[in-house]
């Protein structure tokens, strides 16, 4: 129970909070005094017991310190004597995250052991062998030449020795401490030098815009350009469709036209749809009556279903561009020819969409 105790101590305590992060020590000097607990062989005559650790140490590395450590204690065989522990050792420490809070390391090393059990028997020197772990933890700011650290750590201490009094044969024992590490002379790189550069150049100046390009030719002013006004001199007033003719009651489409047997618009239909599409934003009020046409060759049924879906299709087109006029779509089949069937363009103009205007102002 008492092994366990003193390792939560040490873990709690290397979990303890610091005021600042920790610098790079590399170059630094230290010295590290720290209260021991001992946690002898079972094997040993001797009792558990406190002691002392001095360790003087400098920094390499970032990761890499070494150090000189003493450490002592005396350690109770029954009621009338003692086992004295003196260790010198020379120790090498490899830290975890140097120049964070909280930097864990572990720890090797080895040296010579005075073992001195009781009164009037000889102290034998031997050697001895330890590893452990611990952490530093940052206590106050840390970037300065003199920083102050949390010193916690836990090792494992091999002594070899055979046949000698109240001391079994190459015994192990357990070290926890806990104390305070002082470093100094740590390098502090000094702030970067600032050169004020010459302000740059300004700017050229941005070069003027492009005149805007000249308005289309309308020489009707009927909103339509002279490029595609199939209606030139419009009486002025008249509510005119998308190439520039007065509109009655129904607006023609000229130029959409679709896939064969099939309502997928062709490409070169978006410009008359598109002046369709100006021409109802401007009349939103209309109601309007997309109405799709075949001419006389295949099945009513085919047609009239072929119809449909060519005026939906314009219908949709319609509505996708922003169109906001009540409309609806209805396929006629090959009823209503405008033209002769018997001849190729007569039946080229009998296949045709119109907007019909069926209500409205």
């Amino acid at each position: 129970m008492k092994r366990v105790i003193l390792g939560s101590l040490v873990a709690a305590t290397c979990l303890t909070g610091a005021t600042a992060l920790a610098d790079d020590d590399t170059g630094a000097w230290y010295v590290a005094p720290m209260g021991q607990y001992s946690l002898l062989d079972d094997k040993r005559a001797a009792k558990d017991d406190f002691g002392l650790d001095v360790a003087l140490g400098y920094n390499f590395a970032p990761h890499f310190a070494g150090e000189f450590n003493y450490s002592t204690g005396s350690f109770r065989i029954h009621d009338q004597a003692s086992d004295k522990l003196e260790a010198f050792t020379l120790d090498a420490m490899f830290k975890l995250l140097p120049g964070s809070i909280v930097d864990p390391y572990f720890l090797i090393g080895g040296g010579e052991l005075n073992d001195e059990v009781g009164r009037g028997l000889p102290t034998y020197n031997t050697w001895t062998a330890e590893g452990g772990v611990g952490a530093l933890t940052a206590i106050g700011p840390q970037t300065g030449s003199f920083r102050l650290q949390l010193r916690t750590e836990a090792k494992y201490r091999r002594e070899f020795i055979q046949n000698t009094a109240y001391n079994p044969n190459n015994p192990g024992d357990v070290i926890f401490g806990v104390g305070l590490q002082f470093e100094f002379g740590a390098p502090v790189p000094p702030p970067p030098k600032v050169v004020e550069a010459a302000p740059p150049p300004p700017p050229p100046p941005p070069p003027p815009p492009p005149p805007p390009p000249p308005p289309p030719l309308d020489s009707d002013h009927d909103g339509v350009p002279d490029s595609i006004d199939q209606c030139p001199n419009t009486p002025p007033g008249d509510k005119v469709d998308s190439v520039g003719c007065t509109i009655k009651d129904e607006i023609k489409l000229p130029g959409v036209t679709f896939a064969t047997n099939s309502a997928d618009l062709v490409p070169e239909s978006a410009t008359t749809l598109n002046y369709a599409v100006d021409t109802l934003k401007k009349y939103p009020q209309m109601v309007i009556e997309v109405r799709g046409h075949t001419d006389n060759r295949g099945s009513d049924k085919l047609n009239l279903n072929l119809s449909q879906r060519r005026a939906e299709s314009v219908m949709n087109y319609l509505k996708d561009h922003g169109v906001t006029n009540s409309l609806t779509a209805k396929g006629y089949g090959k009823e209503n020819p405008i033209a002769d069937n018997k001849t190729e363009e007569g039946r080229l103009a009998n296949r045709r969409v119109t907007l019909r205007i069926v209500g409205g102002p």
